[in-house]
């Protein structure tokens, strides 16, 4: 199998070799120019096997790459990325107060390694993230989540919207966390079934992923900055959760 050290595998075929031997992928980049009968299966598996299929031009795919990938690169992920409904099934079954985190298009690597560690630390149960836009789980966000990602659930969905329903439709509530709101969370009852849904970096939250969540909550701010940090402010929203559930003191 072509692969480099930094868990990249290169070619069209070691790359669906890699999805049938059960690897699990973070990212399959495939040259926007480039169809063949190889390339269909490929797309056709990595739609079967819920992969996450990224179109780019051949100088992207050159600077990921510098190897012959004949249009394809991919990268495996250190983790194994969770099934939602399943874990949400868990937490009902084990009589447990779910506590999801939803991150829409988080990318970078350090945010999305310190969200992890406080979402362990808080009692998160597992972190939601879209197949497409969000950071790289790779070694330096699993070093900066010191490891948590070794044992928080995250999983990968094809699209958030959905996932928002699915979590209506099991009693799980979805706030959007956003300085745009007019109730802080901390007025918030946080002892329900609550799945937490932040934005990205630059941009925040998508809007129609914000007219779909149920309520909507901000952190009061003091001064002249207006926002705080993406993993700052899941930290300080996922530990109000824990504190009102009494899972810190």
């Amino acid at each position: 199998m072509k692969k480099t050290e930094n868990n990249q595998i290169y070619g069209v075929r070691p790359i669906i070799e890699a999805i049938l031997a059960g690897k699990s992928m973070d990212k399959v980049f495939l040259q926007t120019d480039i169809k063949n009968d190889q390339i269909l299966e490929l797309r056709e598996l990595a739609k079967k096997f819920d992969v996450s299929i990224i179109k780019a031009p051949k100088e992207k795919l050159s600077r990921l790459c510098r190897f012959n990938h004949q249009g394809a690169v991919a990268f495996t992920s250190p983790i194994d990325f969770g099934n939602i409904e399943e874990i949400v099934q868990g937490v009902w079954e084990r009589s447990e107060m779910p506590m999801f985190l939803m991150l829409d298009k988080v990318n970078d690597v350090r945010n999305f390694g310190s969200i992890a560690r406080s979402a362990l630390s808080a009692g998160c149960h597992a972190i939601i993230i879209p197949h497409k836009g969000s950071a790289a789980i790779n070694e330096e966000s699993i070093k900066t989540s010191a490891g948590a990602l070794y044992h928080l659930p995250v999983c990968k969905v094809s699209s958030l919207g959905d996932t928002i329903r699915y979590m209506r439709s099991s009693g799980i509530t979805t706030i959007s966390c956003t300085e745009k709101a007019e109730e802080a969370i901390y007025s918030k009852d946080l002892t329900r079934p609550i799945n937490l849904l932040f934005g990205n970096e630059g941009e925040g939250i998508e809007p129609h992923l914000m007219r779909m969540a149920e309520e909507s909550a901000l952190i009061p701010m003091y001064g002249a900055v207006g926002s705080l940090n993406v993993a700052v402010a899941t930290g300080i929203c996922l530990f109000e959760i824990a504190r009102q559930r009494h899972i810190v003191a």
